[in-house]
């Protein structure tokens, strides 16, 4: 789960907040635009961004994707997971939400690749913790949507998953237990449902709680035990 911080003033977290904004469609930002934005200091911008990323030039930021990623854990830390999330490209969310994942003791694969139903299919992120699998779709949409909208692509995920779970079961064997899959959809925003085609939807904001509290033992939770197998409970038909 990602480590609250509750020592950031409000100024450090504007700083953090609008580097990342400034920097999403380049990797160079001027010190004086950030300080404008974040209503403070270049000198202040400038030790803010030294303190977090180690470098600054003498006017200006370089931000590649793994410093954007790091402001953006620091400004979850903050309790603003949201807020950094939406700074974020679609891409980098994956990856953010694959560091959100390892930081709670998760171990991860991203882009994962598997076949089933003479096609491949993608899960961007996959966590494995004990018997626990979560197979993750990243969504990194900006306004909130009918639950129409969720419905194919919580269909798309739960299958994949299905395959996915085709290949852990061959890492099963010998194995006492057998890992149970959880498809998940993130979302940026809160999303209109729970569930949808048995798959469970979940807001980056509550996903360090969900990644605290999850265990492969909820009867609540549509896990998939078997290949192509699909767990019956109530939830897992609602929509």
């Amino acid at each position: 789960m990602i480590a609250m911080n509750p020592a950031y003033g409000e100024g450090t977290i504007r700083v953090l907040i609008h580097t990342l904004r400034l920097s999403k469609d380049t990797n160079r930002v001027e010190l004086g635009d950030i300080a404008l934005s974040a209503r403070t200091s270049e000198s202040f911008a400038r030790d803010v961004l030294a303190g977090v990323t180690g470098t600054t030039r003498n006017d200006w930021i370089s931000l590649g994707e793994g410093l954007r990623i790091q402001l953006a854990l620091e400004i979850a830390r903050a309790g603003l997971l949201r807020e950094a999330a939406r700074a974020l490209t679609w891409q980098e969310f994956e990856t953010f939400a694959e560091r959100c994942l390892e930081e709670a003791a998760f171990q991860t694969e991203k882009s994962v690749q598997v076949k089933g139903d003479d096609r491949g299919w993608q899960i961007d992120v996959v966590g494995f913790r004990g018997e626990l699998v979560l197979a993750i779709d990243c969504k990194h949409w900006n306004t909130p949507s009918n639950i129409s909208r969720f419905k194919p692509v919580a269909d798309h995920q739960r299958t994949a998953t299905s395959h996915l779970q085709t290949i852990l079961r061959d890492r099963t064997i010998g194995r006492d237990s057998m890992w149970q899959a959880l498809p998940m959809i993130l979302t940026l925003s809160e999303p209109p449902a729970q569930f949808s085609q048995g798959t469970v939807l979940v807001s980056i904001e509550k996903l360090p709680g969900f990644l605290n509290s999850v265990t492969p033992y909820d009867e609540n939770l549509p896990f998939l035990t078997l290949p192509s197998t699909i767990v019956e409970n109530p939830m897992s038909h609602s929509n």
